[in-house]
């Protein structure tokens, strides 16, 4: 069965990405002189994989598991290389070129005077947390879209096996930071964000709360909502509401393909109209990462007809963890790229298991009773095969998790389209957009 199984594109595709995976495991490890247990349980995985679908792709396997080293190996250097620079090594604190990825917060005053702010960026393989002072309250705050020339000191980071979690860069107080490009005015992906963050508050300038619920929903703007609030749903284990992600651009693509079947377009057609819309949405959501892996992996599986394939989900999903652990081997290190992985093949074995139940049970005759099973299906699926993550990483088991997830992902569904029907009726009648909101 084994033999039968590995011979389909797609499991011996995700084999091929798991097969990878695991030489980048092997190579951090390695590098890292980790625990031998840990390179021992990599190898026999490893071996295991091999043994299942070895047959004409033995140099296959053995090629990727390699490369899959020389990319954490890789990554590893240019990490210390970033960190050796910036405890002066090599002379002087270099000046960083730091992106903002987010617009700034509130200045807040600091203790000893003055008042500071803090934004989100990268310098090369490192996730920061910049820190950065200001000579007054009026002074204006990094925006998204700016690049901004930064030094300062990088904080340690005594947990090594979270080495490329993003870390705190406290800019020095003499140096500070200076703009070297603005964000750019007028017709920009951000202006428009921000537009459209302005019309999902339509109608409900009464209550700020649920204006920034809808804008968290819809567009991923969580930063309006109340610390309160947030705690609610990390306690449920539902935050994962608010991340612009596989939920959101799973509840768009079936908007957009649902929209295009009725017009009675061809499949390859739906693929090529649905692609550039679903980009376009990432983009304006602010292009967050676990955004752009949900829409890599709708884009693979809607284009399959555009190529003569059938859409393949388990295809899309391998394709997709490849791409993304080949450009960025630290991701390993993410938990929320991990956690969004491994939910999703979850649901995508539950998909392919359970399809050939349906008739069985009489459910393709009652199309409602169908979608309603099919998404509590999804939640048991996502909720087991997150729960080992989830509960390893903060420490919490949530069993109403279950039942919130499958009330929760049933309500957004609705809203989410509501929301961006509210979206579009706005720039045609504003009144009615406000009572959809």
């Amino acid at each position: 069965m084994f033999k039968c199984l590995s011979q389909k594109p797609s499991v011996q595709f995700a084999l091929f990405t798991m097969t990878l995976i695991a030489g980048e495991v092997m190579g951090f490890a390695v590098s890292f002189l980790a625990d031998i247990w840990v390179v021992f349980t990599c190898v026999c995985g490893t071996v295991l994989f091999a043994i299942w679908g070895w047959g004409k792709f033995r140099l296959t396997y053995v090629a990727l598991f390699l490369l899959g080293g020389v990319l954490a190996a890789r990554t590893e250097a240019q990490l210390r290389g970033i960190l050796d620079a910036n405890a002066g090594m090599y002379g002087p604190r270099p000046v960083l070129h730091l992106p903002v990825e987010e617009s700034a917060s509130a200045p807040v005053r600091v203790k000893n005077g003055g008042w500071r702010t803090e934004f989100p960026s990268h310098v090369g393989v490192l996730p920061l947390k910049v820190v950065l002072p200001l000579g007054n309250q009026d002074v204006p705050v990094p925006k998204r879209g700016e690049v901004w020339d930064v030094v300062g000191q990088i904080a340690f980071q005594k947990d090594r096996m979270r080495r490329f979690e993003r870390r705190t860069l406290w800019a020095m107080k003499q140096k500070g930071g200076v703009r070297v490009a603005v964000a750019k005015r007028g017709l920009s992906w951000p202006a428009i964000g921000d537009e459209l963050a302005r019309r999902a508050g339509a109608g409900l300038d009464w209550t700020l709360e649920l204006a920034a619920l809808n804008r968290a929903i819809l567009l991923g703007r969580r930063t309006e909502l109340s610390a309160e609030r947030r705690q609610i749903f990390v306690d449920a284990g539902t935050i994962h509401l608010f991340a612009i992600s596989g939920l959101h651009v799973m509840v768009v693509a079936w908007i957009l393909r649902t929209l295009l079947q009725r017009l009675e377009l061809a499949p390859g057609l739906q693929g090529l109209v649905c692609t550039p819309l679903i980009v376009a949405y990432v983009v304006l959501t602010g292009s967050r990462p676990s955004a752009v892996r949900a829409a890599l992996m709708a884009s693979i599986w809607l284009m399959g007809p555009v190529f003569g394939r059938q859409p393949d989900s388990l295809m899309a999903w391998s394709v997709t963890a490849f791409i993304v652990y080949v450009l960025s081997p630290e991701l390993l290190f993410d938990l929320g790229c991990s956690l969004s992985f491994i939910v999703m093949f979850g649901i995508v074995l539950w998909c392919k298991w359970t399809r050939q139940f349906a008739p069985l049970f009489g459910l393709e005759r009652i199309p409602k009773l169908r979608s309603f099973v099919g998404g509590l299906g999804v939640s048991l699926a996502a909720w087991i095969a997150g729960v080992p993550v989830a509960a390893s990483a903060f420490g919490r088991f949530t069993p109403g998790g279950l039942l919130a997830n499958a009330v929760v992902i049933l309500c957004a569904e609705y809203m989410v389209k509501i929301g961006a029907s509210a979206l579009v009726v706005s720039f045609v009648c504003m009144p009615l957009a406000a009572v959809l909101n």
